[in-house]
């Protein structure tokens, strides 16, 4: 599936603002807003593709499972993804939430780069990212990464135990390696790191990503590994309904 096949449905109240869709049109991916849940099931019947949907927590109440079902109904099975967003309601409304099949959750406060990958995930499918060996997830780290004599500084967009994906304009060519540093919360790690892939402006450039590169770590001791599983956990329960 193409990527021009995938936009985003955005299902807020009339009087939200503008914002949340300024953020997502960032990503380059079309847009669309709707401000109640027939409106929404329009656009999907009108509108080909695959579909993150990110609908506003108080567009679902009191109850979100009538409006899920009925967007879900709305079109074929595996095409429309809800992610609900806002602040986060109570544990019963995240209940219902997980019993209508809902797994994403964009939850205040969240940076442009957990939207992002929210989308990513949403759009090719949470299953797709289950299957990876090791979980990632974005985070708002900003990592030192330093090549011979030049030291720079980069995004940790997204960090598993054993890699990331560092948002930078000027990436490394893969197989080149590099020196890092990474400010956990509670502990700073440093590794070398080999660059297995950059993206980069051209025909070959992930739409979806942001430009960068990713890296895989070098015999990292047992110690920055567990900080690194603990830190990855604890991102991802933040992410999760």
């Amino acid at each position: 599936m193409t990527t021009s096949a995938h936009w985003v449905l955005l299902l807020e109240p009339s009087e939200g603002t503008p914002s949340l869709a300024t953020r997502a049109h960032g990503t380059g991916l079309t847009v669309r807003r709707a401000a109640s849940v027939e409106a929404a099931i329009g656009l999907l019947r009108f509108h080909p593709g695959r579909v993150a949907t990110l609908v506003h927590v108080a567009v679902l109440e009191p109850d979100p499972g009538p409006g899920i079902g009925a967007l879900r109904r709305a079109t074929a099975p595996g095409r429309v993804e809800v992610v609900p967003f806002g602040r986060r309601p109570p544990e019963a409304a995240c209940a219902a939430l997980r019993a209508g099949g809902v797994a994403l959750a964009l939850w205040e406060p969240f940076d442009d780069g957990t939207l992002r990958f929210q989308l990513k995930r949403a759009l090719h499918g949470v299953s797709r990212d289950e299957e990876r060996a090791e979980r990632r997830v974005p985070t708002p780290i900003l990592a030192r990464v330093r090549k011979g004599d030049r030291e720079s500084s980069a995004v940790v967009y997204d960090l598993s135990v054993g890699g990331a994906f560092l948002e930078t304009p000027r990436p490394s060519l893969r197989g080149a390696r590099v020196d890092l540093v990474l400010p956990l919360p509670e502990r700073t790690i440093e590794t070398q790191a080999d660059v297995r892939y950059a993206n980069v402006p051209g025909n070959l450039k992930r739409p979806l990503l942001p430009l960068g590169m990713g890296v895989q770590f070098c015999g990292l001791p047992g110690e920055d590994r567990a900080a690194l599983a603990q830190y990855v956990e604890s991102r991802a329960r933040a992410l999760r309904v």
